[in-house]
């Protein structure tokens, strides 16, 4: 059995040996650690990833809860609301317009149509007065 000077003092094969076996059990922990840490952490990833998918999805029912709050905000509704009584108001008068044209309209040709049946009649009287002669 040879010897190795180690830190100032000789050290023989054998306790070499235990030197390297102390280090690779001390590696073996260290890795077993290590890999149980991964798979702690590795655990907390999916538990966030899936907590930041059911934020996502609160998140996006909650702007849809905010559009529809929005659309049905009072102030909003009100002047939604006035806006179309004016918008009414000027229907109405262009309604009431159109009516009495309208109006006018079928009175002018009912008295045309009066007009006509009479020129139609005075016709038709003067070809039997021109035919009787």
């Amino acid at each position: 059995m040879g010897t190795l000077n180690v830190g100032g003092h000789f050290a023989n094969t054998e306790e070499m040996d235990i030197i390297e076996q102390q280090r690779l059990a001390a590696l073996i922990e260290i890795t077993e650690q290590h890999t149980k840490e991964v798979t702690q952490l590795k655990s907390r990833l999916d538990a966030a990833e899936q907590k930041a998918e059911k934020l996502d999805k609160l998140v996006k029912s909650s702007e849809n809860e905010l559009k529809n709050l929005r659309a049905s905000n009072p102030d909003r509704l009100k002047k939604q609301v006035k806006r179309l009584q004016e918008q009414n108001r000027g229907l109405t008068g262009e309604n009431n317009t159109l009516k009495s044209k309208q109006k006018q309209l079928t009175q002018q040709l009912n008295s045309s149509k009066q007009e006509v049946e009479q020129l139609q009649a005075e016709l038709k009287d003067k070809e039997e007065k021109s035919s009787e002669d």
